[in-house]
């Protein structure tokens, strides 16, 4: 809006706000809108099909004059100084001219909107989110193809890939629904902390040498969080059996289990 300040409505602002903080009350003749706040007026006017100016859009904060502050601020621009007298009338100008018949009209659309109107703006934005999904879950999907033909990754890893895909497509977090575990079944992760020196990749290896990776009986596959990422792995748990087995091959190794 050209008032003809120096910097436009952002020296009226600073005028409301400091040079006339004796007459301009907070509450009474504006208010200030906070970023938070802001962002949640940004999307809720985008989501009404509102076309929001460039300055609204990058800015962290905003003054709004009410009423009130209109009339204050008018007087206040008059008294001045003789280059800003004309500011107040041109403001007042703007706010009949363009103000005031702008908000009338949105306010009848959103009167008279019907609540079909309403329904289908929602059923068009839920497509477009499905959509969106779909194309990462296609694209992600037709990664992991290409990753098992070429069989240069680990076939966990690209599992890890799948069910993240799945995540994209169902729009949730697949670990949160893994099953319970009976009690005993451990991790790698969790064999290795109950030994003094052992790592979970050692323990990885005892149970490659033993033969239980592959193990449709003592071994199980789930889902967890990454430690520190948003994404879903594949791990993998032993049965008691197979965790006394792993055990002993490792005190064989000279390694002592932490009581």
């Amino acid at each position: 809006m050209g008032l003809g300040l120096e910097h436009g409505a952002s020296d009226l602002a600073r005028r409301i706000a400091m040079d006339w903080v004796d007459e301009a009350r907070e509450g009474e003749h504006w208010l200030r809108i906070g970023e938070l706040e802001l962002a949640e007026l940004r999307a809720v006017l985008e989501e009404r099909g509102v076309v929001l100016p460039a300055s609204l859009v990058e800015a962290n904060s905003a003054l709004l004059l009410l009423e009130s502050g209109v009339a204050l601020t008018v007087a206040g621009l008059a008294r001045d100084e003789p280059s800003t007298r004309d500011v107040g009338l041109r403001l007042l100008k703007h706010i009949s001219e363009r103000v005031v018949p702008e908000a009338e009209a949105f306010t009848r659309r959103a009167r008279y909107s019907s609540a079909v109107e309403s329904e289908a703006s929602l059923i068009a934005r839920e497509r477009l989110d499905f959509e969106r999904r779909r194309w990462e879950y296609d694209a992600l999907e037709g990664l992991c193809d290409v990753l098992d033909q070429g069989a240069e990754v680990d076939a966990e890893v690209v599992q890890a890939y799948r069910v993240t895909a799945a995540e994209m497509a169902l729009d949730g977090s697949l670990w949160q629904l893994k099953p319970s575990i009976e009690h005993g079944w451990l991790s790698p992760t969790q064999i290795a902390r109950r030994h003094l020196g052992v790592t979970p990749q050692r323990v990885g290896q005892v149970i490659t040498l033993l033969g239980l990776r592959d193990s449709k009986i003592h071994s199980k596959a789930v889902l967890n969080k990454a430690v520190g990422r948003e994404r879903a792995v594949v791990s993998h748990l032993y049965s008691p059996a197979a965790v006394g087995l792993i055990e002993r091959e490792l005190r064989s190794r000279g390694y002592r289990r932490v009581e």
